[in-house]
């Protein structure tokens, strides 16, 4: 009897070793849930989890990556069951971040950000908006950092270098001296400008490029960030769309269309489409974002970039279209947060990612972008200059469909209609603002 306890006792011993071993295996697995499946984030990805194992041999990392909407849907579901990963996808604004402050999914990175710096290295301060929520979730735009993001986007004018020299033609440095340019090379038998307005972003990016420089003409370079912070990220009552920037953004390019500055057939081209068409030769301007650079670094053409303009030459360089990659935060549920701001560190903010981000063409977080070894004048450094001007003067503008969840129909069948001559100015920017005054009042903001 005493021998089967005593047995009894080991095997209990021995039972409790291994719960233990396999309690202490199970907390030292680092979960990551992440959206950055692109060949140019992978690396950087695989990168800052090799730093992370390094420092902490004993651990392993346990990574899901997928499409964002599939990856949304998991994380929602998970964290409302009180589970999921320790760094997970959080995506800015309505779509996810604001629910889940609200909702106490997500930590707080102040304490994080301030530990390792990120507010001095990376971004500008406008650009940091985009990642704050109030404590209480209802503000977007000011208050705390909830999630952060390992690189960024731009959009602003590619240009055919080659085109440009052989009608002897000089960069411009205003929209007036961007239009008789434009001008010029239609009088010459090509195309001036390609854009494709089948895919309904490629007209957020036309028409925000014009409205944040007409803005910064109507009230100031700086004032014209404020409003626009204020009315796309902060949905302000007091602000309004009724501003006459808006309305003139939108007299010039109908006044574009009118002076065959577009392609021809610009509404049954897509964003690709635009793109290969511009690769192809002939067209002197292509106006995209930064995630095409690689691919037009790849034309048989010398290619520049250039942020877009004032409207006067001289003038303060207005607010430029752009953001952080979708970012990512730490569960309020894992175990181990310290380590999860560790791996994030490691992520956003190590040598090895910007190096690594300067190899694949990708514009970094830090700022500015070191451009030590980046051949002039080549598009990539055309591009980091431009990145590191525009953080260095703090005007990084919003992409305007984010201004309301319905703001993306509204101004994609708006939009289409402005070009197609079937509304006025005045009239798009009237449906652009019921758009937001229904939405403003919605949240209570009337």
């Amino acid at each position: 009897m005493q021998r089967n306890v005593c047995l009894f006792l080991v095997w209990v011993f021995l039972a409790g070793l291994l719960l233990h071993s396999a309690f202490a295996q199970e907390v030292k697995v680092l979960e990551i849930w992440d959206t950055y499946t692109e060949p140019n984030r992978q690396p950087v990805v695989e990168a800052a989890i090799e730093q992370f194992l390094k420092k902490y041999p004993d651990w392993q990392v346990k990574r899901t990556a997928r499409p964002l909407e599939d990856m949304k849907t998991a994380v929602m579901a998970a964290l409302a069951a009180g589970v999921g990963p320790d760094v997970v996808l959080v995506n800015n604004g309505e779509h996810m971040m604001g629910p889940m402050v609200r909702a106490k999914h997500i930590v707080n990175l102040d304490p994080y950000a301030e530990k390792y710096g990120w507010t001095e290295k990376l971004f500008s301060p406008s650009l940091w908006n985009r990642a704050r929520y109030t404590l209480d979730g209802k503000q977007f735009g000011e208050g705390s950092i909830w999630a952060v993001s390992l690189d960024a986007e731009l959009v602003g004018v590619y240009y055919n270098k080659d085109l440009l020299a052989q009608l002897g033609l000089p960069l411009f440095e205003s929209v007036t001296e961007f239009e008789a340019v434009m001008d010029k090379v239609k009088g010459a038998g090509y195309t001036p400008l390609v854009v494709g307005i089948l895919d309904d972003w490629q007209f957020f990016h036309l028409y925000g490029a014009l409205q944040h420089a007409a803005l910064a003409q109507q009230m100031g370079a700086d004032a014209a960030q404020e409003y626009l912070d204020d009315i796309v990220i902060r949905s302000k009552p007091d602000r309004t769309w009724k501003e006459p920037g808006n309305i003139e953004a939108a007299r010039r390019l109908q006044e574009w269309v009118r002076k065959g500055y577009l392609i021809d057939g610009f509404s049954a081209l897509g964003g690709d489409d635009a793109l290969q068409v511009f690769l192809a030769g002939g067209v002197a301007f292509f106006l995209q974002g930064s995630w095409y650079s690689s691919n037009v670094a790849q034309a048989d053409f010398a290619a520049g970039f250039l942020p877009f303009p004032s409207f006067e030459k001289g003038g303060a360089l207005p607010p430029q279209i752009g953001g952080m990659a979708t970012p990512v935060g730490i569960s309020a549920y894992s175990p181990h947060p310290d380590l999860a701001a560790e791996y994030l560190n490691f992520l956003v903010a190590s040598d090895r990612t910007v190096q690594l981000q300067l190899e694949l063409g990708v514009l970094p977080a830090r700022v500015p972008a070191p451009l030590e070894g980046i051949p002039e004048n080549t598009l990539y450094y055309d591009l980091l200059v431009a990145w590191n001007e525009v953080n260095r003067v703090n005007r990084v503008g919003h992409f305007l469909d984010w201004t309301t969840p319905t703001m993306w129909d509204t101004l994609g069948e708006a939009g289409r209609d402005l070009l197609l001559l079937r509304l006025t100015p005045e009239e798009f920017v009237e449906k652009v603002e019921k758009d937001y005054r229904e939405f403003v009042a919605g949240r209570g903001g009337e």
